[in-house]
């Protein structure tokens, strides 16, 4: 109780009127005793993980991730869908509106809060609304949080996906927000997250940073006929790498059948972490996507000059080698006053969840601190 009151700007009764009232609807709880100095033990209060629950959504495009979580960020339950599809928008409503319904049937006993959105393209910070997912025909002007709203009853909020990587990331390895972070991520694209004076900095439509090749100048690749959009999506990956394969002998094609097989998510987890030896193609990918990434990412920090550099979403997979090659790729573009500050690292929180997390830390946050 002495810790919170320091902690608050409030008066001791009305500290202990709010815990009362939190302990009441199953919010906090005691989850132990202080040390004793001589008098009785102080109760240590802490999250309530018994009673509610969170749904997260990653809208992938193809696929569609769903978890449900306990109020400390315990998953729970996990659910893919459309892993080679791109459904639809009302298609994914459908499966969200069929997923709680399980939710609520396999947990009868805890009550669902909401539901947190982590989706591609731009979303309006206000209305919740997906304004373009430029990528996929028919994602436009979608009132998505609206929907669900009123079709489940719950608060629903949105965030892009890769600001939601960053929000997971920052929650789950306790990073400060005091210093200037920016966060990359590599989903069905690449997006810069900024963290400046404490803030995400989001634009005028939610998010900012999204990165389009055509501005973009790759000197090794240059006089290569490559699509750059494709080298920065999992989708292009995948399809680059099929493509590579395919034009193999049948006698060489054998030894990639095992990555083959595997969805475009575990495949491309497996090419950044493997030991490339015997897979000469997976080292041409990472060839190329090194050269795209470390133009990024240095022309972000030489305009931002942040003090740290997180590489996360699917890059938080990559090899120590891999992600060593990239960082001396980056540093070699920058001027020593910039490379010689700037501390780049991959993130600590690495999971196939980690937007679908994110999106429920932010809805914590929104329930948190809303008017």
């Amino acid at each position: 109780m002495a810790d919170l009151q320091r902690a608050t700007p409030v008066s001791l009764p009305t500290l202990r009127k709010a815990i009362q009232e939190l302990t009441s609807e199953r919010w906090i709880r005691v989850v132990g005793q202080a040390d004793a100095n001589g008098g009785r033990p102080a109760m240590l209060f802490g999250i309530d993980d018994t009673r509610y629950l969170l749904v997260g959504v990653h809208i992938q495009l193809p696929g569609l991730r769903l978890i449900t979580s306990d109020l400390n960020g315990q998953v729970m339950h996990e659910e893919t869908l459309f892993e080679r599809i791109r459904p639809t928008p009302n298609e994914v409503i459908e499966a969200i509106e069929t997923y709680v319904s399980e939710i609520r049937s396999c947990y009868p006993d805890q009550q669902l809060v909401g539901l947190g959105i982590a989706a591609p393209g731009f979303t309006h910070p206000i209305t919740g609304d997906i304004i373009s997912v430029g990528r996929v025909p028919g994602w436009d002007d979608f009132p998505i949080c609206q929907r669900l709203r009123n079709s489940l009853g719950i608060p629903a909020v949105i965030a892009n996906d890769v600001d939601c990587m960053a929000f997971a990331e920052f929650h789950e390895s306790g990073r400060s927000f005091t210093e200037n972070f920016i966060f990359v991520g590599l989903d069905e694209g690449v997006k810069i997250s900024m963290f400046l004076n404490g803030a995400l900095y989001k634009g005028s439509f939610g998010n900012t940073g999204l990165i389009r090749t055509k501005f973009l100048h790759v000197p090794s690749l240059e006089s290569q006929d490559h699509n750059l959009e494709e080298i920065i999506t999992i989708t292009g990956i995948n399809r680059i790498f099929e493509e590579l394969v395919g034009a193999l002998p049948p006698t060489e094609q054998d030894r990639y059948a095992e990555l083959m097989a595997l969805s475009h998510r575990k495949r491309l987890r497996r090419i950044l972490q493997a030991d490339h030896n015997e897979f000469p193609l997976c080292v041409t990918i990472m060839q190329q996507l090194r050269a795209v990434l470390a133009v990024v990412i240095a022309n972000t920090i030489y305009i931002l000059q942040p003090d740290h550099v997180v590489l996360g979403g699917m890059l938080g997979a990559m090899s120590p080698k891999a992600f060593a090659d990239l960082r001396r790729a980056v540093y070699a573009y920058l001027p020593e006053l910039f490379a010689n500050h700037v501390d780049m690292q991959q993130s600590q929180f690495h999971s196939p969840n980690m937007s679908a997390v994110g999106a429920i830390y932010h809805l914590i946050d929104d329930l948190m601190f809303a008017e």
